[in-house]
């Protein structure tokens, strides 16, 4: 057996540790950048999710308003294409209330229109 150490022969070259380590930190980055762009999107979403939150605790204890008096929705038959196919099916009569609430600091308004069947003398709140 030959002792391939005599003559040179063995182990990497300097080029080929530069060349895998160039291909590590590439790898490294790439992965840094996604790690980044998950921890900044579950922070943002966070975020969106106790605004909702608030909203919705605020929302309970709003109080309803009328606002337009009542409408009537009238429902047809249409095909698949979307074309009214035929006279109106049926009819429902509902009183239009919207509720306001907003989060805590204010900065954030939202109104909820709500559909009071008019039929029943009135639904939730």
């Amino acid at each position: 057996m030959k002792d391939d150490r005599k003559n040179g022969k063995s182990g990497e070259t300097l080029v080929e540790i530069m060349v895998s380590a160039f291909l590590f930190l590439i790898l490294m980055a790439v992965m840094q950048g996604a790690i980044s762009f998950c921890t900044n999107a579950q922070r943002k979403s966070e975020q969106i999710r106790a605004a909702n939150a608030e909203i919705c605790q605020n929302l309970h204890s709003a109080l309803t308003a009328q606002d337009n008096g009542s409408s009537s929705f009238d429902f047809r038959a249409v095909s698949a294409d979307g074309n009214v196919e035929g006279k109106q099916v049926f009819s429902v009569n509902v009183e239009l209330k919207k509720k306001e609430a907003s989060n805590g600091d204010g900065s954030k308004k939202v109104t909820f229109y709500l559909f009071d069947s008019a039929l029943t003398g009135g639904g939730r709140p």
